[in-house]
């Protein structure tokens, strides 16, 4: 096992995606190539899917065909915005890990790398996993619903939409408009893998970063093996460490606030509409399916990054109570004034905010609460 910590390879993946997505272009003689990929497929996709859907969405006659395309058009919707908010943030995104490689840097001792490995990075693993697994999931039930009706004689699209063309009038004019759907949907899927993994990953990455610094604060003073100046070296480089740690804060808020904002809004809508469908609507396995994991994967798009932001918050309070559980009595003046500036800096409460909401267990409930009141009232006027 390597001495050392690169927690940038936990986003690899996501480096990846965003070479797919046409957001990282390369430094090499093929960027122009790139960009010209990059400006087709975002206006092909990013743009006209979301557009498409809107369009198909006024053109529905039936409360079946608005209802079943109001959660996938929100989606789509929300999460162009999202692609669109991170990539005008992008910058900040190559700040946060440079912030990280110096933390990575600073933690040399062997249990502290333990530590991270054992109790940090697997939360971000199960993160990006799971709801890959999720998104992936409802990708191919969906396509697996149309062809199924398709086989037994009723061959649609996955969506209702305009098109420029009679789709129905030929097959080829399916054809192409089933493949746009299909490679258009699976485009979007990864967008949003990035795209809500991105938040919540840092999120937890960040509070366990705090949580190291707290360990580390808490022990200054007490190895008699050292001297009060050392100590006091020890307690100006975590000093730094939260330094850094409020900039990565501060970085990471700056790209996720806004789009995390319209997430926490529409995430109560969807999830409204997607038990309105399955309650009145669903005839067939394959629909059953892929709704309830849509349902499944509104829920998780903002219950990670909810449940993170809290730890968060208590993982930076917790910080002030660390800083006096230090040896702090028998350090030297100079110690005991830098431990007074920290301390009144470490006691003011931190969290991420998404414009209006605080990005915790709150903004959560307020989101269920949305969709419960959402839900009654549809119910009611059925």
């Amino acid at each position: 096992m390597s001495s050392e910590l690169n927690t940038k390879t936990l986003f690899s993946a996501h480096f990846l995606c965003w070479r797919i997505l046409g957001m990282l272009p390369p430094k090499n003689s093929y960027r122009p190539l790139y960009l010209l990929y990059s400006l087709v497929i975002n206006l092909g996709v990013t743009v006209g899917y979301p557009l498409h859907l809107i369009w198909g969405l006024f053109t529905s006659t039936t409360m079946y065909e608005v209802i079943q395309n109001m959660a996938i058009t929100l989606t789509c919707t929300v999460c162009a915005m999202k692609t669109l908010a991170i990539w005008w943030r992008f910058n900040k995104v190559f700040v946060m890990f440079e912030i990280i490689r110096r933390q990575d840097e600073r933690l040399t001792l062997p249990h502290d790398i333990r530590y991270m490995r054992r109790e940090v990075y697997p939360h971000v693993r199960r993160i990006i996993l799971l709801f890959s697994i999720l998104c992936s999931f409802i990708g191919a039930s969906g396509e697996l619903s149309v062809l199924v009706a398709g086989l037994l004689g009723d061959w649609k699209l996955m969506y209702q939409a305009y098109f420029p063309f009679d789709v129905y009038a030929k097959t080829r004019n399916y054809i192409v408009a089933h493949i746009y759907q299909f490679v258009g949907i699976s485009y979007m899927i990864l967008q949003n893998v990035v795209n809500d993994t991105f938040g919540a990953a840092h999120l937890a990455l960040l509070g366990g970063h705090v949580r190291m610094l707290c360990m580390r604060v808490s022990n200054i003073g007490h190895d008699v093996t050292k001297t009060k100046k050392e100590n006091n070296r020890e307690l100006l480089e975590c000093i730094q460490d939260h330094k850094d740690l409020m900039e990565y804060r501060r970085q990471l808020e700056e790209v996720v606030s806004v789009y995390m904002f319209f997430q926490i809004l529409v995430a109560g809508a969807n999830m409204c509409v997607s038990l309105v469908f399955i309650i009145l609507f669903v005839d067939d396995i394959f629909t059953l399916a892929y709704y309830m994991s849509y349902f499944v994967s509104m829920v998780f798009e903002i219950l990670p990054s909810c449940y993170y932001g809290t730890l968060l918050e208590d993982e930076f309070q917790n910080l002030a109570y660390a800083l006096f559980s230090c040896n702090w009595p028998d350090q030297s003046t100079e110690f005991r004034k830098n431990l007074r500036i920290v301390a009144e800096q470490a006691s003011r409460r931190m969290f991420v905010t998404a414009w209006l909401f605080r990005i915790n267990n709150n903004a959560f409930i307020i989101a269920c609460k949305n969709s419960y009141t959402l839900f009654a009232l549809v119910m009611n006027l059925k």
